[in-house]
């Protein structure tokens, strides 16, 4: 059962046990309940225990009680085949007394006990005294002897018409709820001035009551207390009492339209609820506050220092926004400056080389054409590695144009061999055409992908156009020391890491895997077009070379 399941039949069983539900629905809940999660047993007890409590308190002995009785009885029953015999024990009791209340209102139901003698004079002379009486009262009120006055008042109390209490070997008798009802249905006068202007007085919390017209009613002990007048007579009219009681505060304010608070000293505040009662009557209740706006003066608090500290984190993240575009600015002027000097000095080298091929010996010295391509590699490395993650969107619009993946590829190998001799890796890359798509972007995937790639294991790169996604795959050799533990450890450890932010940056995709002894990476980044253009495609670093014949170990 999910969790969403267990909480609807919780609901349904507390609406079961606050009484809002017949015994048809009850019967239904419980049945269902029980039949798809048994653990529930213990709130279907718990239902049942209160709604046998609420009626036994209520008195209310209605046409229900049999129907009640046989939900108990069912509940009982499938309870005691799922949770053991302690719950449907239990549950038998509930049962046992749901049926003896249903016996009880059919031998002594409300009218007939109304209409029994004796009964409406108890139930006046209990009104008319408006407090409890003395049964030895009673009986000199009702001329009635002690046998005859506790027939009266065992069935008075079973219907829940009247209460008793004792002290030592006398009992007294006083209306209930329910009695003032059958009372005042039996047109007789309930008499209770006393308890009517002053019943504030038994309350247990501060109360204070005024008239309509704002002239004062009464208050409790408690009220006094609690805004520590040193007189009952302090309390005066409200508008006037409550403007003294403010201006004696540190601080006031409203909690709400009909709650005000006030703060006595530095450690204690108090909080007034203003309510009208049905007879027009203002009614005051005071209670103390103080942990309360303690607590919340500390949330307050840890609150005024979290935003110091989310103001803090701001001006500190904006100087290292700061700090990054100073860098990045720095970064990409000297990456200008090399690329400009780089091509100058490559243009020179190439013009040298020209007019050597040209003379008669036709001699070019070893030496120059190493230099030629370690410039050349130079170049390649600083336009295509020297670009922050974020370029598309730092430079504003992305920029799209034709490129061959192909030629890149190649001349990042031929970069990469440069730079370090030693490299052997394999590239497939015959079948992807000329596509149309972000320039700097692929250019600096490939670049990243073959020239940092094959400084850490990789072995293979395989290139391929599916659907509108340049995909490219890198193969990386995990190594003999600290073997790859899982694809993120693979990705930061092979060098593929920026080309990952790069992608994701603009909106590509990456995966990684681990399989054996080796790792791979696949980057795809979206295209817009192929093969829409047919003729070469120039690329190459900034700075006007002459044109001339390509030597070996040159680099477009």
């Amino acid at each position: 059962m999910s969790s969403t399941d267990r909480k609807t039949f919780e609901i349904a069983l507390d609406r079961i046990g606050r009484g809002d539900a017949t015994p048809a629905e009850a019967a239904t809940v419980i049945r269902t309940a029980l039949a798809a999660e048994p653990s529930l047993v213990e709130r279907v007890y718990d239902a049942l225990r209160d709604v046998t409590w609420r009626t036994l308190t209520s008195r209310s002995f209605g046409d229900e009680l049999p129907n009640w009785y046989d939900v108990i009885r069912h509940a009982a029953a499938v309870a005691g085949s799922k949770a053991g015999s302690d719950v449907a024990a239990k549950m038998l009791a509930f049962a046992d007394l749901i049926s003896q209340s249903a016996r009880f209102a059919e031998l002594q139901p409300l009218e007939e006990v109304l209409n029994r003698k004796h009964t409406k004079s108890l139930l006046a002379a209990l009104a008319g005294a408006g407090k409890s009486i003395t049964n030895i009262a009673l009986m000199s009120i009702l001329g009635l002897r002690e046998s005859n006055l506790s027939r009266v008042t065992g069935a008075l109390q079973g219907t829940g018409l009247i209460e008793r209490t004792s002290s030592g070997k006398e009992a007294s008798f006083t209306l209930t709820d329910r009695g003032r009802q059958a009372a005042a249905k039996l047109n007789i006068d309930i008499k209770d001035p006393g308890t009517e202007r002053e019943w504030w007085n038994e309350a247990p919390f501060p109360v204070a009551v005024w008239e309509a017209d704002g002239k004062v009613v009464g208050a409790n002990p408690a009220f006094y207390r609690l805004t520590r007048a040193q007189e009952p007579h302090a309390l005066v009219a409200f508008e006037k009492w409550k403007m003294s009681l403010a201006k004696a505060a540190l601080e006031h304010g409203m909690a709400s339209a009909d709650t005000w608070r006030l703060q006595i000293d530095d450690a204690t505040w108090i909080q007034f609820v203003e309510t009208v009662m049905p007879d027009g009557r203002l009614c005051l209740l005071g209670s103390d506050v103080s942990v309360t706006m303690k607590a919340i003066s500390q949330v307050k608090a840890a609150l005024k220092v979290a935003q110091e500290a989310e103001a803090r984190a701001r001006r500190e993240f904006a100087d290292m926004e700061n700090r990054l575009i100073a860098y990045q600015s720095a970064n990409s002027h000297i990456r200008d400056e090399i690329m400009t000097v780089a091509a100058r000095s490559n243009e020179r080298v190439r013009d040298v080389l020209q007019s050597w091929t040209a003379s008669v010996e036709h001699l070019v010295p070893t030496e120059l054409l190493a230099v030629e391509k370690d410039l050349g590699a130079m170049q390649v490395a600083v336009r295509d590695l020297m670009v922050p993650v974020q370029f598309v969107t730092q430079h504003g619009k992305p920029v799209s144009g034709w490129l061959d993946p192909r030629q890149i590829v190649a001349e990042a190998m031929s970069t990469a061999r440069d730079l370090n001799p030693s490299t052997q890796a394999t590239v497939s890359f015959g079948n992807v055409p000329r596509v149309r798509g972000l320039v700097d972007t692929m250019r600096a995937v490939l670049n990243h992908a073959v020239i940092l790639g094959t400084r850490h294991g990789a072995y293979d790169f395989h290139g391929t156009l599916k659907g509108s996604n340049l995909v490219t795959t890198v193969r990386v050799k995990t190594p003999d020391v600290n073997p790859y533990p899982d694809p993120f450890q693979a990705v930061v450890t092979s060098g593929m890491g920026y080309c990952r932010a790069i992608v994701e940056t603009n909106g590509g995709a990456f995966e990684e895997t681990v399989s054996g002894s080796d790792a791979m990476f696949v980057f795809s980044l979206p295209v817009e077009e192929a093969n829409a253009r047919k003729g070469p495609v120039r690329f190459g670093v900034s700075g006007k070379a002459k044109p001339r014949k390509p030597t070996s170990g040159s680099h477009r």
